[in-house]
């Protein structure tokens, strides 16, 4: 379980390493924050929460990307379920 200031620190560590990294370091920061709440609708908002904060965050980072794709499929993951 992490809160959303916790999986946005990961993400900064993740978005300042020099090195190409695993984006299994954000699947697991994201998994353990949407695990901690509770309901379909309340991982949605989330979610959304998470995006916008990570919108925010050092957009020239080459991990960037791949960071929102990874974001964007558990958006479309949710949507799926709730769309069941």
């Amino acid at each position: 379980m992490a809160s959303l200031d916790q999986t946005l620190q990961v993400f900064r560590v993740l978005l300042d390493a020099e090195q190409p990294v695993d984006i299994g370091e954000a699947e697991e920061a994201i998994w353990a924050y949407l695990s901690s709440v509770t309901g379909l609708s309340a991982q949605t908002a989330a979610l959304e929460m998470l995006r916008r904060e990570t919108t925010a965050l050092d957009g020239v980072s080459p991990f960037m990307p791949r960071l929102m794709d990874d974001l964007g499929r558990h958006k479309k993951r949710l949507s799926e379920k709730s769309a069941a």
